[in-house]
């Protein structure tokens, strides 16, 4: 008799963890969960999109020229002898990066990136 609870009481806890270890069958998607995860994705594509032209603009421009240092105080100049830099800016002479660098698609990045 004890070995037969025995056996029943091991078998009961098998039973229990599969049932708890198993993998559930397939969960369908709704068609409003597919809508938005396809919008989703469409973001994230325009995004990437934006983040490539950006980055072809700044390898393609701006690390072909040189950068001048530059303060803030007391107004944005560049940087006289003695003069502490706050930062470089880039520079260039290329008008297509000029364009490029200033286009709205690059403008949507830069503000975007900024919080």
């Amino acid at each position: 008799m004890k070995q037969l609870l025995v056996v029943a009481v091991v078998a009961l806890a098998a039973v229990a963890l599969y049932a708890t270890s198993a993998p559930a069958g397939e969960q369908a998607v709704t068609p409003k969960q597919f809508t938005a995860l396809s919008k989703r994705v469409k973001t994230l594509e325009q995004d990437n999109k934006d983040i490539k032209t950006l980055l072809i603009v700044i390898i393609g421009c701006a690390f072909d020229q040189g950068a001048i240092p530059v303060t803030k105080a007391p107004q944005f100049h560049i940087t006289g002898t003695g003069e502490a830099t706050d930062f470089y800016a880039l520079t260039t002479n290329n008008q297509e990066c000029v364009d490029l660098i200033n286009s709205p698609a690059a403008r949507r990045v830069m503000r975007s990136a900024s919080g």
